[in-house]
């Protein structure tokens, strides 16, 4: 006589359904998921990303608005926020930082101090609801720019294309 136990089970977060069967067709079948789905857009590189997050600019609003500090960190990314000029080169001077995020009206006064740290991080311009003039003018000018809001995947891959450019300016 074949006996069937059916049941549901919780685990991890995650509801899994498990089935016994006797004799030769011994099953089990897990229903759910493997990784947490939210980790399934990870980083393909890990960065440390300082926040400039000036009263004047943008980037506070647009953190906001966009969830871009949770997305980050949910991808892999350590991120720390600086609130003022001496913040920022607190941060700069004491941490290692890959990346350094920052509104796209403060950049020309951020470069000479974001070039003089020690990790020497790639300086990230982000705009804020661009126009499609704005935005294109921005990408002339910069290498890279970030625009929110925006996709938790594009995001993502601004972040990598930012990792990718700070490892050629170290190693031309």
């Amino acid at each position: 006589m074949r006996r069937t136990i059916l049941g549901l089970v919780l685990a991890g977060g995650a509801l899994l359904m498990v089935r016994e069967a006797g004799a030769c067709e011994d099953k089990f079948l897990v229903i759910g998921r493997g990784a947490r789905q939210q980790r399934a857009l990870g980083a393909v590189q890990r960065a440390s990303i300082l926040l400039y997050l000036d009263a004047q600019g943008h980037l506070r609003t647009a953190l906001s608005e966009s969830k871009l500090e949770s997305n980050l960190k949910l991808a892999g990314h350590s991120l720390r926020s600086a609130e003022g000029r001496s913040e920022l080169a607190e941060g700069l001077a004491s941490g290692k930082y890959d990346i350094v995020l920052a509104d796209i009206s403060e950049m020309a006064a951020l470069e000479p101090a974001v070039g003089s740290g020690s990790s020497r991080p790639y300086l990230l311009p982000v705009i804020s609801n661009p126009t499609g003039d704005e935005l294109a003018e921005a990408e002339a000018e910069y290498s890279c720019v970030m625009k929110s809001p925006s996709t938790k995947k594009h995001y993502l891959a601004v972040i990598d294309e930012a990792m990718v450019l700070r490892k050629k300016a170290r190693n031309p």
